[in-house]
Formats: C-alpha cells, sequence, structure tokens
C-alpha cells in the first residue's frame, strides 16, 4: 500500500488549506474502512454525476459529486459507485473555516457527512461546478484556492491562539495531554473545552484521542513488516491490548485484521 503524498497550496493560501491529497477511486472499491481525525475536509468525487455512500450500522448517507466532513468515525465504511479517477481532498484549518461558517461545528456532528450545496449553499454549489469544470488536477486545486480567496477572508477577532493548539498537535502526532495543552497556552480547561466544542464538535480530550489513532493506523498501514507493540508504545498506548481496544472502537476490527482487510480492498481513505 502507498501512502498518500501532500500537495502543498500556494502560499497566500496555506492557513486556510492544510493540503490537497489525490486518492485513486479504485482503493474505494468494494467498500473500505474510513478514518477521520475531526479536521473540517472536503472531497471531489472524480466526476460530478459520481456517488458515494457512507454506512454506520444501519445508517447510510448517499452523496453526489463532493462531500463535507469533520465527524470522527467509528465502524464506519464508504462504499463508491463509480470506481473510476480520481478523488480530491482538500484539508482545512478548522478555525478559519469555520470563521466564514460559524454554524458548521455544530451542524456537521449532527451527520458523518454532506453535500457542499446543502451545507454551504449557493457558495458550495458554486465551487462544485468550478472543480467539475475543470480537469486536470492541478485546475481543480486552482479553482479550489480561487474560491477560497473569495470566501475565507480572515476577520477581526480570529482565534490565533487555538489556531496555534490545531499546529501543536499536528507537530506532536497527538502525543500531548490537555493538562500541557493549558500549560503552552496559558488558558484554563473551560476556555480550552468551550473552543474545541465550537470549532471541532468534540472535547479535547477525545479529539486528541482521535488524532493519535488516525497517526497508529497510518503507521499499521503502511509499516512493511509491521511491529504491534512498537506501533503501540510510538503513538502513546500503554501496550499492544490498549491499540488493539482502541482499533475495536474506531473500526470494529482488530489491528491484524484491519491491516488484512486492507490488503484485500486495496486501501482505505483516511
Amino acid at each position: 500500500m502507498q501512502s498518500l503524498e501532500m500537495i502543498r497550496p500556494a502560499a497566500a493560501r496555506s492557513r486556510l488549506i492544510t493540503g490537497f491529497y489525490v486518492l485513486p477511486a479504485s482503493r474505494l472499491q468494494g467498500g473500505c474502512t474510513a478514518v477521520s481525525d475531526g479536521m473540517p475536509a472536503i472531497a471531489f468525487l472524480p466526476h460530478p454525476e459520481d456517488s458515494i455512500t457512507f454506512t454506520t450500522g444501519n445508517r447510510a448517507v448517499a452523496l453526489t459529486g463532493a462531500w463535507i466532513s469533520s465527524q470522527y468515525l467509528e465502524k464506519t465504511t464508504l462504499q463508491l459507485q463509480q470506481p473510476a479517477g480520481e478523488l480530491l481532498i482538500v484539508r482545512l484549518n478548522p478555525v478559519l473555516f469555520y470563521q466564514r461558517w460559524p454554524l458548521l461545528p455544530a451542524r456537521l456532528q449532527q451527520r458523518v457527512a454532506w453535500g457542499l450545496p446543502e451545507l454551504l449553499g449557493p457558495d458550495g454549489a458554486t465551487l462544485l461546478q468550478q472543480v467539475a469544470a475543470a480537469t486536470a488536477t492541478t485546475a481543480k486545486i486552482h479553482a479550489i484556492e480561487a474560491w477560497m480567496a473569495t470566501q475565507l477572508q480572515e476577520q477581526p477577532g480570529h482565534n490565533g491562539l487555538l489556531e496555534s493548539v490545531f499546529s501543536y498537535i499536528c507537530q506532536r502526532k497527538g502525543l500531548t495531554t490537555v493538562k500541557e495543552l493549558t500549560a503552552i497556552l496559558g488558558v484554563n480547561y473551560k476556555w480550552l473545552e468551550r473552543n474545541f466544542r465550537y470549532y471541532t464538535g468534540l472535547p479535547p480530550k477525545l479529539f486528541l484521542r482521535q488524532y493519535r489513532f488516525l497517526q497508529a493506523s497510518l503507521a499499521l498501514m503502511y509499516s512493511h513488516p509491521v511491529d504491534f507493540m512498537a506501533v503501540a508504545l510510538e503513538h502513546g498506548y500503554y501496550d499492544q491490548n490498549h491499540l488493539i481496544k482502541e482499533f475495536r472502537q474506531f473500526t470494529g476490527l482488530a489491528p491484524g485484521c484491519f491491516r488484512e482487510r486492507l490488503r484485500e480492498q486495496g486501501d482505505c481513505l483516511l
């Protein structure tokens, strides 16, 4: 399995967009386990008429053309109906993104994923049309960056302090604690929890837990050979049993079964 390479955005958009990722649609053939760290992301399907289905338990959400999500995922699978071409995934800075659409965090947590027009209204429909009109990946990226430039202007009162928190968590790959974050920022827990819930829909402890799990799952996917105990310890778990418990919680599978399923399916969307 080959890891996804990040395409860096233009310098002028680098605070709004944390990275672009190109995912072969064939990796979603036959259904795959979906893992998310809770950061907002927009994913564009290869063609505007393509559709994808998110399934969690007995709940299914079908979307066409593109979707937006920031919800952490447990035991969720994706099924792309037309597994040809490439998906373009855009990861976003939650502080700046939610500054433009302040009602999004709470609404995003109500469902695993949303279509762009139903969540962003005419703005989302315009973005979908502009990306669909482009053919090459570079042209799609340019269209997205141009749209972002008109939509996501930084406003007075920007929460730069919380933005630094997300940056620190990414640098540490989730290997930090709520106590450490409050000490570094010089804020109390109530401030941290209030802002985390607003921008991610989650308390900080749960956000760190899922972010750490995502990093562990990436290590498991792309390590050859894999040492389960080493992966557990390197990502802040007490032991291998702790890692197994987290995998069952988020994916419904033990780490070994998760890895074997990836071999059968080709890969997993993260």
